[in-house]
């Protein structure tokens, strides 16, 4: 995913200039139309960029696939605007990363007249533009954000040995469910705008595109607390109707729709969900739904599969018509 970069300001500024020339010149006021466009070109500079401290910068961390990622505003106050304008300006966009984690900044340029444009820095594609903009928020990021972001930009992320978590599930369903069709593998349908970025994991897990980038236990009202823990997520997924099942087996529990959880130690969640093909597919944050883990392998069981720092694995829900999702 690559977003648009900075050029679209200068046609949008030289067509605002040439069309107050036109104007005046219809008028036969050329005095006036050489006066405005002087204004307009100090007053925004050329094509909006000559004047930097016009310029807001809007920052998003790509980092979580369940919660909202982190987002701040970096404006003239910023100590480090000075630097972190001229390297955005030189710095062309580049591919965010696709694995679960942390995959790069969208910065987001929006200058006096409201026009806005995009530019995505991907995951170790500009470590000083990324660490400069991890360096800028105006708040405290989580200390594990911090460490996995700066280990990725330096390639230096260590393994972490995987944990699967003994729940004690019910070796059946507490109560019967009703039937669910297991839906069949369709990234297209997720990742047409706006869909994409309005839906994260636990939407495309539960088949409920609420657009609200939903949250476990929202609907229910049993919000989970921070920092994460796997009680407080499997509680509120719980909650909002979800059944956890002791294992995978289609055949012991025929007609249900199953989903995995994961949990990044204190930080994040993810989920994942089996489609017809009996293959597992998932969709990080507001990223591109995919059926591969983080080695590029087809996802055959989320409990051996390469989840990156989602290293607990909490285990099988069981999904049905009756779940509440917002």
């Amino acid at each position: 995913m690559i977003y648009s970069s900075f050029p679209i300001f200068c046609l949008q500024s030289l067509k605002n200039i040439f069309f107050y020339i036109l104007f005046y010149v219809c008028i036969k006021e050329m005095e006036l139309a050489v006066g405005f466009l002087l204004l307009n070109v100090l007053h925004f500079g050329i094509c909006g960029f000559i004047n930097k401290g016009f310029i807001q910068f809007g920052v998003e961390l790509s980092v979580f696939s369940g919660r909202s990622s982190p987002t701040w505003v970096i404006d003239r106050n910023n100590p480090m605007y000075s630097y972190i304008a001229t390297t955005i300006n030189n710095a062309r966009p580049s591919r965010m990363g696709e694995k679960l984690g942390y995959g790069g900044f969208i910065v987001e340029m929006k200058n006096p007249m409201g026009q806005r444009v995009y530019k995505t820095v991907g995951a170790g594609t500009n470590p000083r533009l990324e660490l400069m903009l991890l360096n800028s928020s105006p708040f405290p990021l989580e200390r594990s954000v911090r460490r996995h972001v700066i280990d990725t930009v330096r390639r230096m992320t260590p393994l972490q040995p995987y944990i699967t978590l003994q729940a004690g599930f019910p070796s059946r369903p507490p109560f019967p469910m009703q039937r669910c069709r297991i839906p069949r593998y369709d990234p297209e349908t997720w990742n047409a705008s706006p869909t994409i970025r309005q839906n994260n994991c636990y939407n495309y897990a539960t088949q409920r595109p609420t657009g609200t980038f939903a949250q476990p236990g929202r609907a229910s009202g049993r919000r989970f607390s921070r920092p994460i823990t796997v009680r407080g997520i499997l509680g509120a997924t719980v909650s909002d109707g979800l059944v956890p099942l002791p294992f995978f087996n289609p055949r012991m529990f025929p007609g249900k729709c199953y989903m995995a959880l994961a949990v990044w130690p204190e930080t994040d969640y993810h989920f994942y969900r089996l489609d017809s093909n009996m293959l597992w597919s998932h969709k990080p944050g507001k990223t591109a739904v995919k059926n591969t883990d983080n080695s590029g392998n087809l996802i055959s069981d989320p409990k051996t599969a390469d989840r990156g720092e989602y290293t607990v694995f909490v285990g099988y829900l069981g999904n049905h018509p009756g779940v509440r999702v917002l």
